[in-house]
């Protein structure tokens, strides 16, 4: 209520109008030396100063509460959006290793159902298609810029944020040792497996088997192919690992954003 009355006055000009009032009638009682009337007005001017400069206090109090509650809002959206991602990253390189273990366990048994071949195929196709953790970092920019970091919530819920921060930027950082060490064992896969595909498949549970040639028997007894299957599997669960360390912190950071400030 308050804050809407000193909004109301500031656009109305009204302490403008009567600051300049009580000025022009100190100047007219110092000039007929009317000092009881001077000093009076020298207090009611030094009051005006002083409730001006509160009024101000009050209206920038009010923006900034109304600026911190537009950014928490958006950093909830960019955490919730954030975490879906993880989520879907991390479904992902869950069927991802769950095909690599079908397509391991068939070359070391040297054995493959027919109604298993899709799935095979399948996982050799997807073999390497990692994802590593995404964090939505417009708001958190911007607040950085701008230097209004300072208006999100006490100090615990800023330092929660660097940390999130800080975490999801560690661990983005080894994408290029993960990827200098996954590469050479999925082109050396490629070398051993042609597809014939007629369009891009994203991540598919399962494909035609024809699609997919290679020969079975000669990748059995491939200790390389095995090998460097074997180690695209183990870069993919340590990729699901590091997206599920940042989503964790994430959910937390969510749980700090959504509770009231």
């Amino acid at each position: 209520m308050l804050d809407a009355a000193v909004s109301a006055m500031q656009r109305s000009g009204w302490l403008t109008k009567k600051k300049n009032m009580i000025l022009h009638r100190l100047i007219d009682h110092l000039k007929q030396q009317h000092w009881t009337a001077v000093f009076l007005d020298f207090v009611i001017v030094v009051s005006g100063v002083f409730i001006g400069l509160q009024v101000q206090d009050w209206n920038d109090a009010r923006n900034a509460r109304a600026d911190a509650q537009v950014y928490r809002e958006r950093l909830v959206s960019d955490m919730q959006l954030s975490i879906s991602r993880n989520q879907t990253q991390i479904d992902s390189g869950r069927r991802q290793i769950d095909q690599l273990d079908l397509v391991l366990g068939a070359l070391t048994s040297c054995h493959l159902d027919t109604d298993q071949e899709g799935a095979f195929a399948a996982g050799l196709l997807n073999l390497g298609k990692y994802d590593m953790p995404t964090m939505i970092m417009g708001t958190i920019d911007e607040l950085n810029a701008t230097g209004a970091f300072k208006l999100i919530g006490d100090a615990d819920l800023r330092r929660n944020i660097s940390e999130t921060v800080r975490l999801y930027r560690t661990e983005s950082a080894i994408e290029p040792q993960i990827t200098g060490r996954i590469v050479p064992h999925i082109n050396y896969v490629r070398t051993r497996v042609r597809f014939v595909l007629e369009e891009n498949i994203n991540n598919p549970p399962s494909i035609d088997p024809e699609k997919a040639i290679y020969d079975f028997d000669a990748l059995c007894a491939d200790e390389n192919f095995i090998n460097a299957v074997a180690a695209v599997r183990e870069m993919t669960l340590a990729t699901n690992s590091l997206d599920q360390e940042v989503l964790d912190r994430q959910a937390e950071l969510l749980t700090e954003l959504t509770k009231a400030p």
